[in-house]
């Protein structure tokens, strides 16, 4: 049975609804697994009634699901796994240990809490071949007419400790080039850019510098098992390009010249995809690994005709911040909020995450 979200505190409306109303709508690791605090998270599980009700159990139930898909090598069928690695669950009546409870008309209220250990994986979403994820399931048995079952999501993030953590290669290389590349943040909030400054300064006289590219690459991995990430066996690797900048030394010569030294010095940003899926965060847990690195490419001409190319990888990572929201777990959006869908009668979905509250996901501060 489908039962309608609540409106507002109570919109004036006398229609029956079930929500999992949560002290916080997500939840936020600070630090690695390793270092991270527990999190203690407390809400209520409200529903309301138009007429009495013989009630046979009511439970609500926190799921923890990995999931991960994977092309066969034959090509013909996918090999998939889903399994539950956390589940805590609160029965708040059962009528095979009581007898079965006579529910007036109205509001209805259950209070529950539970401690989430910072060891726990962060939520996963938006990639088609793996998650992890996290929700809320409702379960309302009734003697009489049909059960009612109801799902919510729970977003779990984790943050850096540390968010202006700086790199800065200074070398030479080959004898033919001195090069300095700074990053100020190594890590980089979801939905915003990486900002790279360049100095290079030719050793070689009449060495000269046709471009640097500059590349933001995600890698991800993926096993049907945990175990299995090491071995390689039943896994999957694959890079995409989320970002690319191409910058002609001479197309702008004028602006990029050190004339005191001969070199070149200028600064490009590199802009990350606003929707999951197109991107997601670094992450490391049961099986799944998101990394991400910035590549750089710098094609040089010697005096004598050849080409040479300088490549660096620089490792960086890419978090989903607390003080940015993803509408619905998709698209970064501004603080302006879309207008709330309608649940009509006919629907037997779950109604949406945050009906009946703004969602705040990514955009409150860390407790």
């Amino acid at each position: 049975m489908t039962l309608h979200r609540l409106k507002g505190e109570h919109g004036g409306s006398q229609r029956e609804y079930v929500d999992v109303q949560l002290d916080k709508s997500y939840v936020a690791f600070q630090g690695s697994q390793q270092e991270a605090l527990a999190v203690y998270l407390s809400g209520n599980l409200v529903f309301r009634f138009k007429e009495p009700a013989t009630i046979k159990h009511i439970r609500v139930h926190l799921s923890g699901v990995r999931r991960v898909s994977l092309p066969s090598r034959t090509g013909w069928k996918k090999s998939c796994k889903e399994e539950e690695f956390y589940k805590k669950s609160w029965d708040f009546h059962d009528a095979y240990r009581t007898t079965p409870e006579v529910l007036p008309v109205g509001d209805h209220r259950y209070p529950f809490t539970v401690v989430l250990e910072g060891s726990m994986p962060e939520s996963v979403e938006r990639m088609k071949e793996a998650s992890i994820a996290y929700f809320f399931t409702v379960e309302i048995g009734r003697k009489h007419g049909r059960d009612v079952s109801y799902r919510k999501p729970l977003h779990v993030i984790r943050s850096p400790t540390l968010y202006d953590v700086a790199m800065t290669l200074d070398e030479v290389w080959a004898e033919k080039l001195l090069y300095r590349i700074h990053i100020p943040s190594k890590a980089v909030a979801f939905g915003t850019s990486l900002d790279v400054n360049y100095d290079f300064v030719p050793l070689l006289q009449d060495l000269k510098i046709e471009y640097i590219e500059s590349q933001l690459l995600e890698v991800r991995e993926f096993a049907i098992n945990e175990d299995e990430v090491v071995s390689g066996r039943n896994s999957s690797t694959t890079t995409t390009i989320l970002s690319s900048d191409r910058y002609i030394i001479d197309d702008n010569t004028a602006e990029c010249t050190m004339k005191s030294i001969g070199g070149y010095q200028f600064s490009r940003t590199l802009h990350l995809p606003k929707t999951l899926g197109q991107c997601v965060q670094d992450t490391d847990a049961l099986g799944i690994t998101v990394k991400h690195k910035l590549q750089v490419n710098a094609r040089m001409q010697n005096p004598d005709g050849h080409v040479s190319e300088l490549r660096l990888t620089i490792p960086v990572s890419i978090y989903l911040s607390p003080y940015y929201r993803v509408w619905g777990g998709d698209s970064f959006v501004s603080e302006d909020l879309p207008p709330i869908p309608v649940i009509c009668d006919s629907e037997e979905v779950p109604p949406p995450y945050g009906q009946h509250e703004t969602d705040r996901l990514y955009r409150l501060a860390l407790e």
